[in-house]
């Protein structure tokens, strides 16, 4: 009987890391999440011929958190509504208040986690980050998790899929205090190198009336709120 040819785990995991790294980099999509005056903004970029007006790379989840991701996109979609089923069951069986950021990234990253330590499965070719609108401010928190199931939780502004020289830049952004929804838009548009037309914008709205936070934006709409406002 032959035996299987043996590869130390440190092997093949930095073969499908470079695998899933490679595939989000070439995939031409790109993702900002930042913290502004107004809530939480998602910006994505939409340069994808074959993506229609219904396949989204940012959405909502729950009353105040969002989704966003880069990445195969029915892997993605996948991850979405697992998300959003896990969120409503967590809702039904304890409070609304209970479904958390902290309770989604973590299932997420089990999911993803798993797979990716599996050397007979292929691993996700995603890249997903979760927003949560905090009750104030400060409790406001964005989590990443990446194709390996890590996770990296913090306030600072988020990119993900890009592969421009200026994506360097993001963690370093001069957003100024109280920087509105238009100063984080022409920031992305900056960062991920793309006009308007091809921006995708979600917003977690801190002034909501409603229990449901996430709305869409038109991204010329959302540039022109400074202005409409001076």
């Amino acid at each position: 009987m032959t035996l299987p040819a043996y590869a130390p785990p440190s092997e093949w995991i930095a073969d499908r890391s470079k695998f899933v790294s490679d595939s989000i980099r070439d995939g031409g999509d790109g993702v900002v999440v930042a913290r502004c005056a107004e809530g939480i903004a998602l910006v994505a970029r939409q340069c994808s011929a074959d993506l229609s007006k219904g396949m989204r790379s940012v959405s909502e989840i729950h009353d105040r958190l969002a989704f966003a991701a880069v990445g195969l996109f029915h892997e993605a979609e996948e991850l979405r509504v697992a998300g959003i089923r896990f969120a409503d069951l967590r809702a039904y069986a304890y409070d609304r208040l209970d479904v958390t950021g902290r309770s989604l990234a973590s299932m997420y990253a089990q999911i993803i986690g798993k797979v990716f330590t599996r050397p007979d499965v292929k691993p996700y070719q995603v890249q997903v980050t979760v927003a949560e609108l905090g009750l104030v401010p400060s409790e406001d928190r964005l989590y990443t998790i990446d194709f390996d199931g890590s996770v990296r939780a913090g306030t600072g502004p988020v990119l993900m899929g890009t592969t421009s020289n200026r994506s360097a830049e993001l963690p370093h952004l001069e957003l100024p205090n109280g920087a509105t929804i238009s100063d984080v838009v022409r920031a992305a548009e900056n960062v991920l190198d793309v006009e308007p037309p091809s921006l995708e914008v979600g917003l977690l709205d801190r002034h909501a009336s409603t229990r449901r936070h996430f709305r869409r934006l038109d991204a010329a709409t959302a540039l022109e709120v400074d202005s409409g406002e001076s």
